[in-house]
Formats: C-alpha cells, structure tokens, sequence
C-alpha cells in the first residue's frame, strides 16, 4: 500500500471515529410533549448529511485508487458502507442516554452518502476520468 492510500485510509478511520463519538454524545431527557424547533430538526438531519457525505466522499476517493473498479461499483460500495456503519450508529444510539433510534437519521445518512459520493465523481481532478466539474473548469477533455 502506497503511502497515498494509506493517508487516506487513516482520515475515513478518524472520520468513522468521530462519528462514533459525536453519537455517544448524551443529552438530557426530553419532554415527550415538546415539539421540536424547525431549526433542532434542521441542524441535526444537516449533520447527518455532512458527516455521512464526507465518509462517502473519502472511500470514494480510496476505492478509485485501484484503476481497474468502475466507477458505478465504487458510488455504490460508498453508500452502501454509508448505509450499514449508518445501522450500526443508530444502534449504538439506542444505548446512549438521551439518545434514541431514529429511521430518518438513517435515510439521511444515506442521501449524505449518495450525495457525497456524487460530490466526489463532480469535484475529482485525477488525470484517469477527469469529473464534470473539472473539464468545465479546465476546458479538458476525457
């Protein structure tokens, strides 16, 4: 393993630590008849897609190390690993106190992942299979 590879196997450990941790968070127990502020719900989904969208984004970016993987198969191996480290966090949060399960935590771990993924394929600026993004800028060609 090159020394490329390996740095970036080190960030999506470090990256799925933190996940890890920002979940063990606690919080107080919350009044089961309050109702939650549009701008809670909105920050917390928003974390959900920056967090899982950069983890897409970083396998993304080791999985196209290996030049012979088609890009399909890495968008999907990304979100799919999005979308089980995403089952795996919610269920650690049913133990944590103040914290609970939440299905639409899970559904935006995955349109994180996708859009992460897809982010990726756009911004990339290897000489392989240069992105959209990147011929537009640069004027170049596959």
């Amino acid at each position: 393993m090159n020394m490329i590879k390996f740095i970036k196997l080190l960030l999506i450990l470090s990256w799925l630590l933190l996940i890890f941790l920002t979940s063990h968070i606690t919080f107080p127990p919350e009044d089961p008849n309050r109702i939650k502020l549009w701008y809670e719900y909105t920050y917390d989904k928003s974390m959900h897609l920056i967090l899982y969208g950069f983890l897409a984004y970083l396998i993304a970016s080791f999985l196209i190390e290996n030049k012979k993987l088609k890009w399909q198969w890495i968008f999907w191996v990304a979100v799919l690993f999005c979308y089980f480290y995403g089952i795996t966090d919610e269920w650690h949060q049913g133990f944590v106190a103040g914290r609970g399960v939440s299905y639409y935590d899970l559904c935006f771990n995955v349109i994180g992942g996708i859009g992460g993924a897809s982010l990726y394929k756009i911004w990339r600026t290897d000489g392989s299979n240069r992105g959209w993004y990147a011929r537009e800028m640069h004027g170049k060609t596959v």
